[in-house]
């Protein structure tokens, strides 16, 4: 059976997001260990973290993802934004190996003013000073694909290479995104497309490195650079894409993880949607 799951709340303790994920019958979680649009940090007490490890052991909803701030941007100019997020992701890392956490997405920068160049040589400059620091035992670290809107870096094939292919020796993969794959030029929404892209990512980084995939319809048209997430069906990817991952050799052993708008039910219907693609 395909692992489908949504991303969840962590308010007001961490272990919440087991029950809240059992509410919509995911098999799969994602959430933040913070606010995505905030700096703080909230050091978790002993007792919720057992309380977490206890639920991850008892629940059956694997696997468990933990996604970055958005505020990171390891792409940045600006030194001290740029060491903020490197220690950031630190503090992030540290504790979802304390929690077993099977994996951390990051949106790895953008640039500001400068060349793709150079967001990737900082970058790259990030990582090493991250896995210098933290050595990962439990957790794999995903670059997630972009969808290439205010310099983003990483919305193409050849630049997650560069970012992941001279750490291959660390617990590192990639989180595709449907709709950042769409959004950034690549017609997965077409069968010729989807193949060749598949193609591709099997040439430059192998798909053994793929861990899991964000589903999100789009908002904005094809090849728009624009991260503008939409339910499934119901955006300008259209449901063929996602048939074409759900039953996909490959891609149907990986986890697929909502990010779609948070309204009223529509997570467990877009649930009922991407399972009503799956062929016997």
């Amino acid at each position: 059976m395909v692992n489908i799951g949504t991303h969840v709340s962590s308010s007001k303790s961490l272990d919440l997001v087991f029950d809240r994920g059992k509410e919509m019958s995911a098999k799969s979680i994602q959430f933040f260990l913070r606010s995505p649009r905030a700096w703080s940090w909230i050091e978790r007490k002993d007792s919720e973290k057992q309380l977490f490890l206890e639920k991850k052991n008892t629940y059956g909803i694997n696997p468990v993802v933990v996604h970055a701030s958005y505020l990171f941007n390891l792409a940045s100019s600006d030194d001290e934004l740029f060491k903020k997020s490197i220690n950031s992701v630190i503090e992030e890392l540290k504790l979802c190996e304390e929690l077993n956490v099977d994996y951390y997405v990051i949106h790895a920068g953008k640039t500001k003013g400068k060349s793709k160049e150079y967001g990737i040589n900082r970058i790259l400059k990030g990582f090493e000073s991250i896995f210098s620091q933290v050595k990962l035992k439990n957790t794999t670290f995903l670059v997630e694909t972009l969808a290439g809107q205010s310099g983003e870096v990483g919305s193409t094939l050849e630049e997650v290479k560069q970012l992941i292919e001279p750490f291959f020796t660390e617990k590192i993969g990639v989180c595709l995104d449907t709709c950042h794959i769409f959004a950034a030029g690549y017609p997965v929404h077409t069968e010729g497309g989807f193949i060749d892209y598949k193609s591709k990512l099997k040439d430059l980084i192998g798909l053994e490195r793929v861990k899991v995939i964000h589903c999100n319809d789009s908002k904005a048209p094809y090849n728009s650079h624009k991260d503008r997430h939409q339910h499934i069906g119901k955006g300008f990817l259209g449901l063929k894409a996602f048939e074409y991952f759900l039953n996909d050799n490959y891609f149907k052993t990986l986890p697929f993880i909502l990010e779609t708008p948070k309204e009223g039910d529509m997570d467990i219907i877009n649930m009922r949607v991407l399972y009503s693609l799956v062929r016997p």
